[in-house]
């Protein structure tokens, strides 16, 4: 486990309230990410868009790609979450 889920499960163990002014900056730090992460998404799109990409870096631009895809799921999804609460 690592500190940071520790320190997590603690607080919600021992009931103690997280402030509505960390909750609302931990919602603007993952949507600010998730904005940084579509930006980068787009600039991927955009090279490899370029005929001139060698066969291994368009290889690899296709896996960072994934990678931005899969966590920008992720954060929507945990954004979501903690809209509903």
């Amino acid at each position: 486990m690592n500190i940071k889920n520790f320190f997590k499960s603690t607080k919600k163990n021992l009931g103690i309230k997280v402030s509505k002014d960390e909750e609302i900056s931990k919602k603007k730090r993952l949507i600010e990410l998730i904005e940084k992460l579509k930006v980068n998404k787009i600039t991927i799109k955009d090279e490899l868009k370029n005929e001139e990409v060698t066969p291994e870096r368009k290889e690899e631009l296709e896996e960072e790609l994934h990678v931005y895809n899969l966590q920008i799921k992720k954060g929507e999804e945990i954004l979501e979450k903690k809209r509903e609460k």
